[in-house]
Parts: structure tokens; C-alpha cells; sequence
């Protein structure tokens, strides 16, 4: 996961914005009526976040509306977003667009390896309407992690997965990789939490490597990666191979990125220094 700086923007300034031209007067009327209830939900929600907290808002769930069948007001505030914000030449398109650019080097924080090009909802816009449209639940995704995170929302502190405006958790090495040796060479990654986290942290950042099931995008990244090392490697004596691997492990800025994992484990590992480097991998 990598972190990034929250967005400078002004959750009520942008919900007036979304709502600048909706139509009829009356549905702006309502949504005009909702602006200060927008504005506290943001509040809440900011507070919450950075005390990694987002499963205090239950409070906040289907309101307005609550469960009332007759009322739609959920559905104007979900649409905000959709219509207001998402739908390219709407109103709300630049604010999009610019939450999209937040994303380093245009990649998504969540997995550090799609290309960032939709914005998910940290809790989902169905279940808290009010937040359809507060900057710091819209967070710049890949669409596979979008589609992996779907409408899960945390009922309990462990249950969060890591949010980049919120949580940086780069200060320590977590993900580790494994190599198995032939017949079946191959590589899996896995978690290794700090024994210095607190438990909460700990399942927080595996149930985030869980929910986008970063374990097999990974691994599917690593024939293609390791076919380029071959030629480059082959007739260099052992201590030279490690000493390529180290560096090139410590080349990554991310030092929890799946590359810096993998290379830290080629390093490591006798058999792939010797000469498993010379097998094929699988892309």
C-alpha cells in the first residue's frame, strides 16, 4: 500500500459544487437542505479515519433516509456522485479528475501496481450516502481493487483495510516473499507483520493483502520479472548475484513493494543464487 497526502479540498465546497446545477429546483432545494448534514458527516468521517476509526460511524449508515422505503434522499445524495462528479462533463468532473491525479506516478495506492483510473469509495456510497461525494472517502484505485473491495465496510477496528490519506505503514519491512525449489519452482508472498504493531494494525494490513488478494497478483508478476534477470545474471560468480540482488532489492523506494519483496528473497536464497536462476518462470 502506498500512502498519499490527502486531498486540499473542501468537503462542503464540493458537495456545492456537485450540486450547483442539479435539476429540478426542487431536488436542489432538498439537496441544498442536506449541505450542513454533509458537512458534519465529513467532520466525522476525517476524525475517525485518522484514528483508523471508520467502524464508529455506524451511526452515519442509509441516513438520511434510515430504512423509510417512501423517502429518496439517499438516492439524490449516491447520484451526486454518479451524475454529479463521476459522469465525464458533469459539474464535479474536475474535482475527479483532480483526486485522480493524486495517485503517485498514476498508480493505485491500494495494491501499488494497477493503473489508478476510478475512485473508490473507503466506505461505500450505498450504505453512507452522506459521504458520496466527501474527498477523503474517495481514494484513487485500479479497478480491480474497486471491484475486490465492492461494499465491504468495516464493523470492527481489524476489519479496516489500511487507507492511503491515513495510514502509512512504510516505516517497516511486512511484505517477504518465498521461493520453493524445483521440481515446481515459484514464489508466494506473504505478510510479516512488525512485532511492534498493535494487534489491530496487524490484521488491519493483512486483511487489506487478503481483500485485494495482492498475494496472487503479485506472483503473477514474477515469471515475466525474473525471465528479463537470465541472460543478465548467467556466468556471474555467487557473491556478484547477491551483491545484484541486494542492490536491486534496495533500488525500491517502497520497500514493501512486491519487487523489493522479491528481490530481498532471490538474495536470500542459495539455490536461486547458484544457478535456479537459469530455470524457466512461468509468466
Amino acid at each position: 500500500m502506498w500512502p498519499l497526502p490527502p486531498p486540499d479540498l473542501d468537503a462542503r465546497t464540493v458537495y456545492t459544487t456537485c450540486i450547483s446545477k442539479a435539476r429540478p429546483a426542487k431536488v436542489k432545494q432538498r439537496l441544498q437542505e442536506l449541505e450542513g448534514d454533509i458537512a458534519t458527516a465529513a467532520d466525522e468521517y476525517e476524525k475517525a479515519a485518522a484514528s483508523a476509526a471508520l467502524h464508529n460511524l455506524q451511526h452515519l449508515r442509509k441516513l438520511p433516509d434510515g430504512n423509510d422505503p417512501n423517502k429518496n434522499d439517499n438516492k439524490k445524495l449516491t447520484g451526486c456522485y454518479t451524475s454529479r462528479m463521476a459522469r465525464k462533463g458533469s459539474v464535479g468532473r474536475d474535482i475527479y479528475n483532480q483526486l485522480l491525479k493524486g495517485a503517485r506516478r498514476g498508480r493505485c495506492p491500494l495494491c501499488g501496481h494497477g493503473f489508478a483510473n476510478t475512485l473508490d469509495h473507503q466506505l461505500p456510497k450505498e450504505k453512507y450516502p452522506l459521504l458520496s461525494v466527501t474527498p477523503a472517502n474517495l481514494v484513487p484505485a485500479c479497478m480491480a481493487c474497486n471491484h475486490a473491495k465492492g461494499e465491504a465496510s468495516p464493523a470492527s477496528a481489524e476489519e479496516q483495510t489500511l487507507h492511503p490519506y491515513f495510514d502509512d505503514v512504510t516505516d517497516h519491512v511486512w511484505l517477504a516473499a518465498r521461493l520453493t525449489v524445483p521440481p515446481e519452482p515459484g514464489v508466494t508472498f506473504f505478510v510479516t507483520p512488525h512485532p511492534d504493531w498493535p494487534t489491530p494494525l496487524t490484521e488491519r494490513v493483512q486483511r487489506h493483502f487478503d481483500m485485494f488478494k495482492l498475494a496472487k497478483l503479485y506472483a503473477a508478476q514474477v515469471g515475466t520479472e525474473l525471465a528479463a534477470l537470465n541472460d543478465y545474471l548467467r556466468g556471474k560468480p555467487y557473491r556478484a548475484i547477491v551483491a545484484e540482488l541486494q542492490d536491486r532489492a534496495a533500488s525500491y523506494g517502497n520497500r514493501n513493494s512486491w519487487q523489493a519483496a522479491l528481490y530481498r528473497a532471490l538474495a536470500a536464497t542459495p539455490w536461486y543464487v547458484k544457478s535456479g536462476y537459469l530455470n524457466e518462470w512461468d509468466d
